[in-house]
């Protein structure tokens, strides 16, 4: 079965659940992250984080840090801006369904927080995820041969990407919570930072299971 998490580019905790998907995706588990917007009131453009902001923002940084497993890495520099994330995953949802998600989810993270990039721009996107959109695959000629996966007004391109984005939007919303970021695992639901202490364990078990010491 598979387990879903739901998160958002923009927030860090959802960004150390990326980080930690990937390396279970790496050792074989089946594991889907669906983006959804949680920060509906960042204005399109974007905000810019005065003194009390990139404050709050520190400060869940370094909570995110002290959750840190040996090993793992969390970025240290806070960012300046808040992006709206619609058209990331507008960008991501297309992702998705061409068969490259895990790759666009890692790029849209780390251009974000390592890189400092306006992942809010259609600009920006169209250029970070070309490649690897142009490697997935889709019908589309916007998306296969330009490598385009967001609109200039910060949309998906396909009608199947937006019909996900309301799936994932709806699916999140019916847990019952606006929080991020959520895991699904079967009937259990786990909720911020026990997304992020179900993802260690599950990190655990799989270096403990026999096939890990072979």
């Amino acid at each position: 079965m598979t387990s879903v998490v739901y998160g958002d580019f923009n927030c860090p905790f959802s960004y150390l659940a990326s980080l930690r998907i990937d390396a279970l995706v790496r050792d074989g588990l089946d594991i889907e992250f669906r983006a959804v917007e949680h920060a509906v009131d960042v204005p399109v453009v974007g905000r810019r984080l005065d003194d009390d902001g990139r404050a709050a923002l520190a400060a869940e940084m370094r909570e995110v840090r002290d959750l840190l497993a040996p090993g793992e890495g969390f970025c240290e520099t806070v960012p300046q801006t808040v992006p709206n994330t619609h058209a990331a995953i507008s960008g991501y949802a297309e992702a998705f369904g061409m068969g490259v998600a895990h790759e666009v989810r890692r790029l849209l993270f780390d251009a974000y927080w390592s890189g400092g990039l306006d992942i809010g721009s259609p600009e920006v996107l169209r250029s970070l995820l070309a490649s690897a959109i142009k490697n997935g695959a889709s019908p589309s000629f916007t998306l296969r041969e330009a490598g385009y996966a967001v609109s200039t007004n910060r949309g998906p391109i396909t009608v199947g990407a937006y019909r996900r984005i309301n799936a994932w939007r709806e699916g999140w919303r019916g847990l019952g919570t606006e929080t991020i970021p959520v895991v699904v695992d079967g009937d259990d639901a786990h909720i911020g930072i026990d997304v992020l202490t179900w993802l260690a364990k599950q990190l655990d078990a799989r270096a403990s299971a026999p096939h890990a010491a072979a």
